[in-house]
């Protein structure tokens, strides 16, 4: 097994994870350097580093490749997608206020979520990201929600990576979502949670929906996690609430979440920039070295 497992976000349909895994183990690397550990990240070997792959679960069974349904803004659907799509407009209003009104000011109706989507796609954190795609992401994120059994088939991918030797848990996106679920449900004891551009602090639509459901507005403590360090860019409008210390209080004994803040630049969700960043090279090199 593994000593570092990662586990993705979202639109990953295409590729595979010994393909991720080669991005992020060079990513990775570089965040080592950057931040002090520079014989680890020299140490660090393809087989310490593993993706967990779930994103040919949300393949269309006989797309030609790269091929995708051709969702349209009619595709949105009323209830946790619009609700989503629309939290995610909001915020990219605030960091981006030429993207056009704030959500609240287009009313109702298909109309609405068309302009929502035109301009998502003109922000930075959804630059060159096609139509379809953004809705499908969406959809995407919704489904592992609120579908059982989809939930179940990724959480089992990520059981199969995970091991007595791995120490680091890393999630990005919906895969923060999902390293968090996972934890929650086995118990399974790492040194290190790191979450990168997380949504888990969404307010109703990710975080009122988490498994095991929060209670007096506070989330569960993953029993097995030792420290949990919490990544994210101050533009990326995936992480609508940028800390989650106060969200998941620790249990006696164990330090509360460290919520650091990065700047990925022009692309400010990406995970190579949140891996390769000093911060997060800090956070996994103190637990690897």
């Amino acid at each position: 097994m593994s000593v570092v497992v990662g586990v993705h976000g979202i639109a990953q349909q295409y590729r595979g994870g010994y393909q991720l895994a080669t991005v992020w183990l060079d990513a990775v690397r570089d965040g080592l350097v950057a931040g002090g550990h520079s014989q680890r990240a020299g140490e660090l070997a393809a087989g310490d580093l593993r993706v967990a792959f779930f994103g040919d679960l949300f393949r269309p069974t006989g797309a030609m490749a790269g091929a995708e349904p051709p969702f349209t803004p009619g595709d949105v659907r009323p209830g946790p997608e619009r609700e989503l799509l629309t939290a995610l407009y909001q915020r990219a209003v605030e960091v981006q206020p030429e993207l056009g009104p704030p959500a609240g000011a287009m009313g109702p109706g298909l109309v609405a979520v068309q302009v929502m989507v035109e301009r998502l796609l003109r922000s930075r954190t959804f630059a060159g990201v096609a139509q379809h795609a953004l809705i499908g992401n969406v959809k995407q994120a919704v489904r592992f929600l609120a579908e059982p059994m989809v939930k179940a088939k990724v959480l089992e991918r990520v059981s199969a990576m995970v091991g007595p030797d791995t120490r680091v848990l890393v999630g990005h996106s919906l895969g923060s979502v999902v390293a968090y679920e996972y934890l929650c449900r086995t118990a399974a004891p790492v040194q290190l949670l790191l979450t990168l551009g997380s949504p888990l602090g969404v307010p109703n639509l990710i975080f009122d929906r988490l498994t095991p459901a929060p209670s007096n507005g506070t989330g569960t403590w993953p029993a097995g996690v030792a420290r949990w360090v919490n990544i994210v860019d101050v533009n990326d409008v995936v992480p609508l609430r940028k800390r989650l210390a106060d969200l998941f209080p620790p249990p006696d004994g164990i330090a509360r979440i460290s919520d650091r803040i990065v700047d990925n630049g022009d692309a400010p969700h990406a995970i190579e920039r949140y891996l390769n960043a000093a911060e997060t090279g800090t956070a996994m090199g103190d637990v690897l070295a």
